[in-house]
């Protein structure tokens, strides 16, 4: 018997701190992706251009209802990890690391912030596992139309 595939996975959120150019606001913020698989090039690159932050103790947690999300995501372009954060002065307080767009989204539409960042391929291995174990696409409905017409033939006048 095959083992199931883990829900979670532990990350660290790399950012990008750079001043910032904007009269109200000190900093700059940018994901610049998720620890494993974030390359040692793109690291050195950025040390360059200001200051990395490293978040530790993050985790990817998945959940079953949210399987489609997961699927959409692997099947973009680019599929992509979002960490939920809030602003406290000169530092960002890490609120949540996700990979479901929806649920960034969501946090999106209360003002919080909400960075992106493509997922490396190991997590995309990670997600695939989880999708083909636990993923039953929902069969499409047809609708059918109401027959207007036979409701209103017992109303003549």
């Amino acid at each position: 018997m095959q083992d199931s595939p883990s829900d979670h996975f532990p990350v660290t959120a790399v950012l990008l701190r750079k001043p910032s150019q904007h009269r109200w606001q000190k900093a700059s913020w940018r994901l610049l992706g998720f620890l494993p698989g974030l390359e040692e090039a793109v690291l050195n690159q950025a040390v360059e251009q200001g200051e990395l932050i490293y978040l530790t103790e993050l985790q990817f947690q998945l959940h079953r209802p949210h399987c489609d999300a997961y699927y959409h995501n692997l099947m973009a372009e680019q599929p992509k990890g979002y960490l939920i954060c809030s602003e406290e002065g000169d530092t960002l307080a890490p609120m949540l690391a996700t990979v479901d767009f929806d649920e960034a989204a969501s946090f999106m539409e209360t003002d919080e912030m909400v960075l992106d960042a493509p997922l490396a391929d190991a997590l995309c291995v990670w997600l695939e596992h989880y999708v083909v174990a636990h993923y039953k696409p929902v069969a499409p409905k047809k609708r059918r139309r109401h027959r207007w017409f036979e409701a209103d033939k017992g109303d003549v006048r």
